[in-house]
């Protein structure tokens, strides 16, 4: 690796590396990094991906002036926004993915203006682009435009191109990528299952590697490693979910170790995300999307309601949302926004009591307060931590800055949020495909293997560096593009 680090270094062109999942590709664009005089652009497309080299550059000792990360998205928002005369754009959040779409081509087009070039080649020598199988089209155009003034290093894997924006093309490899790039290199070696010893794991993912690249079935029966268990999950929906729940519940491992229970990544799986962590008392706890359109909707809500009593029992149905045994550990008349006599047999008084001042004089700290209080009740227990905190997050923005909106807050917060990346810090997580990959985990469970696409399959085999758990219907997966 350290010679096709080099390689990269000094590539002036534009040229890509293919990369297999777990070999290395996040440690190589940080060696790379590490090589180069002038500072780098380095773009992704998740906030976990933005999370993982910033943490794999701290790892290695990358002095942070010789990069700078960031996804295409938030990327290209900030460009458009800082030069709205000349871009025309002037949307903060755009709404959907046309107007996604809409950004990238108003990117692209101010990308051919020659300041603009100027500014590009003064602020870096050079750019790397991680996941690039998840491009779209428009987002194709503008790294092109960025290699005609930059020495260019893609990465990349064709059979982990998972997202599916809708109104938005994907590129095609062979076309897009091979069409217009150099090929530098190819990771070889599975980093990730080596590095723990899981050899055999490591091996008997490249095999099933092979076996989806060349469309051929999976036997989960067959040359089956220790490290990898096969769970036959019934074919009708209860018994399934029955077979999911147990599989995650009575799961064993080192205590220190992190583990992901993974399913497909439609919303009907999103939706079955948050049940599962929910069925699971809080054991497992659901990751969220990073648009945060729950975090929104909630601010909204709060914002709409007419009065104070309406706003706090917005507040009490976000908390259920995220929370288990909510309506049992406060009072009726709390439940109903009222004001309540704390006595000797108060349920839960803690709560109730910071429910009473949120009332007596609302604010973000009051009714941030007032969810920390739940939080810390025993019987209490968290099924939604990523959505919780980053409520939190946005009521402490709103305390520290009194003259905004709690809107305006949150948009503040979820900017920051998109630039800092997206921390793992529980222990137990169940997440789609198209929220965990790029993520690492000590141990995979995958929860409905039939349901996967071949892509999505690889993927989720793919999260677990010491063991693997697949649930499926059958024994032998052949799963379709």
């Amino acid at each position: 690796m350290c010679e096709l680090s080099a390689v990269l270094a000094a590539h002036l062109g534009a040229g890509y590396v293919v990369a297999p999942a777990g070999y290395g590709k996040t440690h190589l664009i940080a060696a790379s990094t590490a090589r180069s005089e002038r500072r780098q652009m380095i773009l992704t497309h998740t906030y976990a991906g933005v999370n993982a080299l910033r943490a794999k550059m701290r790892a290695l000792g990358v002095s942070d002036r010789q990069y700078r990360i960031d996804t295409i998205a938030s990327w290209s928002l900030r460009l458009a926004l800082s030069y709205q005369q000349t871009s025309g754009w002037t949307e903060e959040r755009p709404a959907d993915n046309a107007r996604w779409s809409a950004l990238y081509e108003d990117v692209a087009q101010l990308l051919d203006q020659e300041f603009i070039r100027r500014i590009v080649r003064a602020s870096y020598g050079g750019l790397y682009v991680d996941e690039y199988q998840d491009c779209s089209v428009a987002q194709h155009a503008i790294v092109l435009r960025l290699a005609r003034d930059l020495p260019c290093r893609i990465l990349g894997d064709p059979l982990q191109g998972i997202f599916d924006f809708a109104g938005q093309d994907s590129i095609d490899w062979t076309r897009d990528v091979e069409g217009h790039f150099e090929r530098l290199g190819t990771l070889e070696v599975p980093h990730r299952w080596d590095q723990v010893g899981a050899n055999d794991l490591g091996a008997w993912l490249r095999d099933a590697r092979t076996r989806l690249e060349g469309g051929q079935p999976i036997d989960l029966n067959a040359a089956r490693p220790d490290s990898v268990r096969y769970v036959h999950g019934p074919a009708d929906p209860q018994g399934l979910i029955q077979s999911q729940g147990n599989t995650c519940r009575y799961f064993e491992c080192d205590g220190a170790h992190k583990i992901i229970a993974i399913h497909g990544g439609s919303q009907e799986y999103k939706v079955k995300c948050h049940t599962l962590s929910r069925n699971l008392g809080g054991r497992y706890s659901s990751i969220e999307e990073v648009e945060g359109k729950d975090l929104f909707s909630f601010i909204r809500k709060v914002e709409e309601a007419g009065t104070d009593a309406d706003r706090l029992k917005e507040i009490i149905e976000f908390a259920k949302r995220c929370m288990t045994a909510v309506d049992a550990n406060l009072p009726a008349g709390t439940r109903r926004g009222e004001h309540v006599n704390i006595q000797v047999n108060t349920r839960n008084p803690n709560a109730a009591r910071m429910a009473n001042t949120y009332l007596a004089a609302p604010s973000a700290d009051a009714a941030r307060s007032f969810l920390l209080a739940l939080k810390k009740t025993a019987a209490v227990e968290i099924v939604r931590s990523d959505l919780f905190h980053r409520a939190l997050g946005v009521l402490g923005k709103s305390a520290l800055h009194p003259e905004l909106s709690l809107s305006e807050a949150a948009e503040l917060y979820q900017g920051e949020f998109r630039y800092k990346g997206r921390p793992v810090g529980r222990r137990k997580l169940i997440g789609t495909t198209l929220l965990v990959k790029g993520l690492e985990f000590d141990h995979a469970i995958v929860l409905d293997a039939t349901s996967l696409s071949r892509k999505e399959l690889y993927v989720a085999l793919t999260r677990g560096a010491r063991s693997l758990t697949i649930i499926s219907r059958n024994a032998v997966l052949n799963p379709e593009d």
